[in-house]
């Protein structure tokens, strides 16, 4: 542990490369983290980054700790050896101020460090505290290199520094044999932990990138998932108004050549209304159309990200399957219909539906989606022997949806990147109505979904832009009891 004292302390990235939410990867620190690195300005150029203020306080530290001892020996006249000259104080600086640079240069700080502290202690200077720099200084060459760069240099120093130690004690009868194997001990301990605290590094960087990849995969299933529903709900929508103003169209030719023979002027006003209706299709589905683009360019951008960053990533759906239904829009009379096909499939549902207000058309199949992808989610992941609770509140001014099941609860780690972006869905759908979604675990087991939606035109909030996890695709509110 002392020797994490004296030399452990963070690394730091270097100027030009890339940013990290670590902060402890500095340049030509560890080979397999080079393509986090950004490219130097030309061949050839290293860019070298000044010493931290850290680094400097350890080798200012141990060179005031040397120092200090030097002259404590000094004044109370202790014969423990060369007394301090000029050379061995140099010598001292030498063996403490390259510490300042064991990030940049880690072997040759290490070279460095060894020679002056094996000169010092050959010309019998008094042998202090100027060994720790030599510690300070192996440490960082297993921190800083790659594990067999570590060893050879690590080695090489042990190596002469256990045969200068063995002829010491063969020609110095002073020299105590244990010596060999304290300096073992010395050298080859903080040479290890470097190496080990290394290869922690290495794993952080790793959970990092994968981190990172997750992240950019999950976004870009996030985007094209909640294209995909915006595709479809403009799809529904489109259906749902063009049949009313399909309806308003017709009747108004109708009564246009009614009208023609006993009134031109009604006829006239019949037919701007006509015209009016046809002109008003049309614009919606070329609005509707921007829509979807704007949506792939989107989802496409963040794939392309995906793409130059050497990934893969869920491929954007360039068609819009929806189109080609032509069966009738659904609404909440036909929640009995799925509720059986849920229990058809093995999960029990218990349906209720109270209220006889009358509820729109395109806030009807929003609510129908809702309670759909619910049980859907609800039987991807509520688990064996669950059972599900729909209650829809059709009330003055609003439609309340409640899902609930006593399944598993909040969906796992590896069902999020299969069926969390359906919650995005449904959050998607209830924003564009101005309602309020609400999806997360009970208090007491399980997972709830809950929407209230609008009906009257004077309740209608204004449409709200659906902001996803990036990790799930799913917004827990609150705990529900």
């Amino acid at each position: 542990m002392a020797y994490r004292v004296l030399a452990a302390c963070p690394l730091t990235l270097v100027q030009n490369a890339a940013p990290s939410p670590w902060g402890i990867f500095p340049k030509g620190s560890f080979s397999r983290l080079r393509r986090l690195q950004a490219p130097t300005p030309y061949p050839g150029h290293v860019h070298i980054k000044p010493p931290r203020f850290a680094d400097i306080a350890i080798a200012l530290s141990l060179l005031a700790l040397a120092i200090a001892g030097l002259i404590m020996i000094q004044s109370y006249s202790l014969d423990l050896g060369r007394a301090a000259d000029p050379l061995g104080y140099a010598l001292v600086v030498a063996m403490t101020a390259p510490i300042a640079w064991r990030q940049q240069f880690p072997r040759m700080v290490l070279w460095l460090v060894f020679v002056a502290w094996a000169v010092y202690a050959s010309l019998g200077y008094v042998d202090g505290t100027g060994i720790f720099g030599v510690i300070v200084a192996i440490y960082g060459v297993g921190l800083y290199l790659s594990r067999r760069q570590a060893v050879l240099h690590g080695t090489g120093v042990i190596v002469l520094a256990v045969a200068w130690t063995t002829v010491g004690t063969l020609t110095n009868p002073e020299v105590h044999p244990l010596s060999i194997l304290s300096v073992i001990i010395a050298f080859a301990l903080p040479l290890e932990i470097g190496i080990i605290d290394n290869r922690r590094h290495l794993r952080l960087a790793d959970l990092e990138v994968a981190h990172a990849r997750r992240e950019r995969a999950h976004r870009a299933a996030a985007l094209d998932a909640v294209r995909a529903e915006r595709a479809r709900i403009a799809r529904e929508l489109h259906d749902v108004v063009a049949h009313e103003m399909t309806v308003m169209t017709l009747q108004a030719e109708g009564a246009k050549r009614l009208a023609a023979k006993s009134d031109p002027a009604v006829g006239e006003a019949l037919q701007t209304i006509s015209e009016s209706g046809r002109k008003g299709l049309t614009e919606m589905q070329r609005m509707i159309g921007v829509l979807r683009a704007s949506e792939l360019d989107a989802t496409n951008a963040v794939v392309t990200e995906l793409a130059e960053a050497g990934e893969t990533a869920p491929t954007p759906t360039t068609t819009f399957p929806y189109l080609e239904d032509l069966s009738p829009m659904p609404s909440l009379a036909g929640l009995p219909d799925l509720a059986a096909k849920v229990e058809a499939s093995g999960l029990p549902v218990h349906l209720e539906i109270t209220g006889n207000a009358h509820v729109p058309a395109g806030v009807e199949l929003s609510a129908y989606r809702i309670v759909q992808e619910s049980l859907t989610n609800a039987m991807k992941h509520a688990g064996p022997g669950a059972n599900a609770v729909v209650t829809v509140k059709r009330r003055d001014g609003e439609v309340s949806i409640t899902v609930d099941d006593d399944g598993r609860g909040v969906i796992s780690d590896v069902a999020q990147s299969h069926g969390g972006h359906g919650i995005a869905g449904m959050g998607e759908r209830v924003a564009a109505l101005g309602g309020v979604f609400e999806a997360g675990a009970r208090s007491g087991g399980g997972f709830r979904v809950f929407a209230t939606l609008p009906t009257s035109d004077d309740q209608v909030a204004t449409p709200r832009r659906w902001t996803a996890d990036s990790k799930v695709g799913i917004i827990v509110s609150r705990d529900n009891p």
